[in-house]
């Protein structure tokens, strides 16, 4: 589709871009066509998210020219750049909770005309406009922040789409969505493809990047990488090395599942139930194991974590190493932590710095007289686990809001490390996570795992699960349809049981 003779629809040129002394980018160029969907990746903090907050307008660039159909144009603000019909899905969820679902997906939209306008007749189109794009069925009538972190990202999607744009950006879009979302994703992305609209699609997840682009843009260190032309001998390796200048294994699919360190379980759960979600869910993780929970969106996998650790309401029993959690404080008191999937709003203070942040779960450690908080014992805490878990930039007095999305979830994860849990729970703990960072942080979960340590993930990246799982249970309509463990534990097979098209419901393989 890109050629020398052809002008694109979009071409950014010499972008640079400075934050006091530090250059996040230098140089940068990018180019799209009409019709054109092209790939945007690098690591955690190569650039990716400023480059597209300058093209739309919330930052403005040192220097460099951004051209629409050959011509310079000046995207000074937000509104600017959607007068251009440049239109962006961001990965952190531009939402106002207090809003109903129907009244956030129209929100400042002129063409629903003037005067009063019926809340049902509204709540009707916007379930009609929904479906249509997704088709995923979502109360309309519903706030924003009773949502899943799933359904929120689907709103954001249909509102995109809405939109009728001549460039669409989509970061991270596909994070918190399972296989058959994604599948309906793509199908959006390929009739606006049809239609002309140019899409720049960031991603981590490389596999996907393979079925909905043949053009890939790497970025690293704030710098152009190189293209990858995926019809014309380029391949996904080329792209991670491009990324991370040097090769990575994620994960050793032909390992041996690990055998738990004893019978007796460090985390039980008996009758989970949680309201038009989840029904009678029984599960166990012994120590020395990582046990996977997975399903499609509207199968209660979007909601299990904050019923396991007691952050929601919930029926039925939980206890770490037999005794009772009935709260979140139960939980953590017991030798708990937990990863939250939306970490932004529930795992991160962002405007406290790293260290304070890692050291927040632990303050004991980092203490002294009448519990007073040691700045040198918690440079130490926070500067051994930044080295750990390679968080950019190494510093600990950096505000953790000003991180990428990826070192946020690592100071996060940093954060439940530095208490030495026995169960660690973690939702979807490398959304948004480059690929090299992504090795870092299974690394982290083997290691603590191997130490003795119980973990339940809870994940729709099939291809992660089956990397790291023990055993996986496979929710379909709010119940275990199935355990897998072993050689049973294939993407397919997951898929086909998630989707409901195997006959297993209620129903456990042996591994």
């Amino acid at each position: 589709m890109n050629s020398a003779s052809k002008t694109p629809l979009l071409a950014m040129r010499a972008i640079n871009k400075s934050f006091g002394a530090a250059q996040v980018l230098g140089d940068v160029d990018l180019s799209l066509d009409s019709g054109e969907i092209l790939g945007l990746v690098g690591e955690n903090g190569a650039g990716k998210s400023t480059l597209i907050k300058i093209l739309t307008g919330l930052y403005t660039a040192d220097g460099g020219t951004i051209l629409i159909d050959g011509q310079p144009v000046s995207i000074d603000k937000p509104a600017a750049a959607e007068a251009l019909g440049i239109h962006v899905i961001h990965q952190d969820r531009h939402l106002a909770g207090r809003l109903t679902v129907a009244e956030q997906l129209y929100l400042g939209q002129s063409s629903l005309g003037r005067g009063w306008i019926q809340s049902r007749k509204l709540e009707a189109q916007a379930a009609s406009d929904i479906f249509r794009t997704t088709g995923q069925r979502i109360d309309t009538s519903r706030l924003v922040d009773e949502l899943t972190v799933a359904q929120q990202q689907l709103i954001q999607i249909t509102r995109a789409v809405l939109s009728e744009p001549r460039v669409l950006i989509l970061d991270e879009p596909t994070a918190p969505l399972a296989a058959r979302e994604v599948e309906q994703l793509f199908g959006t992305l390929r009739k606006l493809q049809s239609h002309g609209v140019g899409i720049i699609y960031i991603s981590h997840y490389l596999q996907e990047l393979r079925d909905i682009t043949a053009r890939i843009t790497v970025l690293r260190n704030g710098r152009n990488a190189g293209d990858v032309d995926l019809r014309d001998g380029g391949s996904l390796d080329g792209v991670v090395e491009l990324m991370v200048g040097r090769k990575v294994v994620e994960f050793d699919h032909a390992r041996t599942p690990r055998k738990p360190q004893g019978n007796e379980p460090a985390l039980s759960v008996r009758g989970l139930s949680v309201s038009r979600a989840l029904e009678g869910v029984d599960l166990e993780v012994r120590p020395g194991e990582v046990v996977a929970v997975t399903g499609l969106v509207g199968s209660g996998v979007d909601v299990l974590a904050d019923a396991v650790t007691g952050i929601s309401k919930r029926r039925g029993d939980v206890a770490l190493k037999g005794k009772p959690v009935r709260a979140i404080a139960d939980f953590i008191a017991r030798g708990g932590a937990y990863v939250p999937s939306n970490r932004r709003r529930d795992g991160v203070f962002v405007r406290n710095t790293v260290q304070e942040n890692i050291s927040a779960a632990s303050l004991k450690r980092v203490s002294r007289w009448l519990g007073f908080v040691s700045p040198g014992l918690e440079r130490k805490l926070s500067a051994g686990l930044i080295e750990q878990l390679d968080v950019r930039p190494a510093d600990g007095a950096a505000v953790a809001g000003s991180l990428s999305g990826g070192n946020q979830q690592k100071v996060v994860l940093a954060k439940w490390l530095a208490t030495n849990p026995s169960v660690l729970v973690l939702d979807q703990p490398t959304s948004g996570v480059d690929v090299g960072s992504r090795s870092q942080i299974y690394a982290q979960i083997n290691e603590l795992v191997d130490a003795g340590a119980a973990v339940l993930v809870v994940t729709v990246d099939l291809e992660e699960l089956v990397g790291i799982a023990d055993r996986t249970l496979v929710l379909y309509r709010g119940k275990v349809a199935a355990e897998l463990a072993g050689s049973d534990v294939t993407t397919d097979r997951i898929l086909e049981i998630a989707s409901g098209a195997a006959a297993t419901e209620n129903t456990r393989e042996a591994a």
